[in-house]
């Protein structure tokens, strides 16, 4: 498995990685604090961070 996108909170609390595997398939990734939730669909994740008050244009890609 490698990540080959990744986009968070401004404060980084929650992160969104884009996970392929070497099969060819690709998933996300929510990862906050301690918990890691593998294996989403886009619409899963967008429902996930709803739940926490965030929106997915809330999101952005970590600073270099």
């Amino acid at each position: 498995m490698k990540v080959i996108g990744t986009m968070q909170t401004p404060d980084g609390g929650w992160r969104v990685e884009v996970v392929r595997h070497a099969s060819g398939s690709r998933w996300y990734r929510v990862v906050h604090g301690d918990n890691v939730i593998d294996y989403l669909t886009i619409t899963r994740v967008a429902e996930l961070l709803s739940q926490a008050g965030i929106d997915l244009s809330d999101l952005a890609e970590p600073a270099a």
